[in-house]
C-alpha cells in the first residue's frame, strides 16, 4: 500500500523528520500538502457549519483544526482517484517494529473493510474480526479520538467522503460519531503507529476554550447523551453483522 503523509509545506523540519523516519524503513511515501485553516482559502473550508460545531465541542473551530479536517479528506480522495486502499499518517507519527508487518496483515482484508486504524486502542469494547499470523482485527464498538495513522479503502472514503462535506465537528469525532456516516471502523493489534504530540497549529489552548451559556450545555448534553447510545447501537449492529 502507498503511504501518504498530511504535512503542511511549511513545516521544513518536520518534513526532514517524516523523511528520515521513513527512509530508515526503506518506505516510500509521497506527502499531502496540508490545508493551513489560518492562511489558506481552499473552497472546503467554506463548509464549516459553526453552529453544529459549538454544540459538538462547546467551541468554535480553531483554524488549524478545520484546516486538519480538510487535509484528510484530501487524503480520501487521493483513495479514491487511485482507486487503492492507501495508509494515511499525520506527520508527528512514530512508527513501531510492527508497522510493515501489520499493513501486509491489513492489506489481506482490504476488499472487506472501509477504515482501519492503525494507533493503539483507546478503549477495549471491541469484536473480532480475524486473528492470525500475531495479529487481531477488531471492530471497534467504542471509536478513539486521534487520526496519527490509518489505512482507507476506497469504498470506505466514498462512503465517508458522502457524508463529511460539511465541518460539523473536528474530524476525529466525525470519524467516532458512526451514526452519522454508518462505516464499521477496524483496528489493528498490535498497532503500528503512535503520536509524538509535536506542537500542532490547533492548539492546545484553543481546543480547551469552552463557550459559556445555560442552552447551549444543554444542548451539548443532549448530543453527546444521544450520540453515545446511537454510536453503540450502529456500531454493534454493523459489527453483529458485517466482516
Amino acid at each position: 500500500m502507498k503511504i501518504f503523509v498530511i504535512s503542511l509545506a511549511s513545516s521544513r523540519e518536520r518534513r526532514a523528520l517524516v523523511a528520515h523516519k521513513l527512509g530508515s524503513r526503506n518506505l516510500p511515501f509521497e506527502f499531502i500538502d496540508a490545508v493551513d485553516g489560518r492562511v489558506d482559502k481552499h473552497p472546503y473550508l467554506n463548509n464549516y457549519d459553526e453552529a453544529s460545531f459549538l454544540v459538538h465541542r462547546r467551541r468554535r473551530a480553531a483554524p488549524g483544526e478545520l484546516g486538519c479536517y480538510v487535509s484528510h479528506l484530501l487524503a480520501w480522495e487521493k483513495s479514491v482517484e487511485l482507486n487503492e486502499p492507501i495508509v494515511v499518517l499525520e506527520d508527528d507519527f512514530q512508527l513501531t517494529p510492527d508497522f510493515e508487518a501489520g499493513l501486509a496483515y491489513v492489506g489481506k482484508f482490504a476488499d472487506q473493510v472501509s477504515f482501519v486504524r492503525l494507533e493503539p486502542l483507546e478503549k477495549h469494547t471491541v469484536l473480532t474480526s480475524d486473528k492470525s499470523a500475531g495479529f487481531s482485527l477488531v471492530k471497534q464498538l467504542d471509536v478513539g479520538m486521534c487520526m496519527t495513522g490509518y489505512v482507507i479503502t476506497p469504498q470506505g472514503a466514498k462512503k465517508l467522503l458522502a457524508h463529511a462535506r460539511t465541518i460539523r465537528a473536528p474530524i476525529d469525532l466525525f470519524l467516532k460519531y458512526t451514526f452519522d456516516h454508518g462505516e464499521l471502523i477496524h483496528a489493528v493489534v498490535p498497532h503500528g503507529v503512535y503520536p509524538t504530540h509535536e506542537d500542532s497549529v490547533i492548539g492546545i489552548d484553543v481546543r480547551n476554550q469552552r463557550e459559556k451559556g445555560f442552552v447551549l450545555g444543554l444542548k451539548r448534553f443532549a448530543y453527546k447523551t444521544f450520540y453515545r447510545f446511537a454510536n453503540l447501537f450502529t456500531n454493534l449492529a454493523n459489527g453483529l453483522r458485517r466482516f
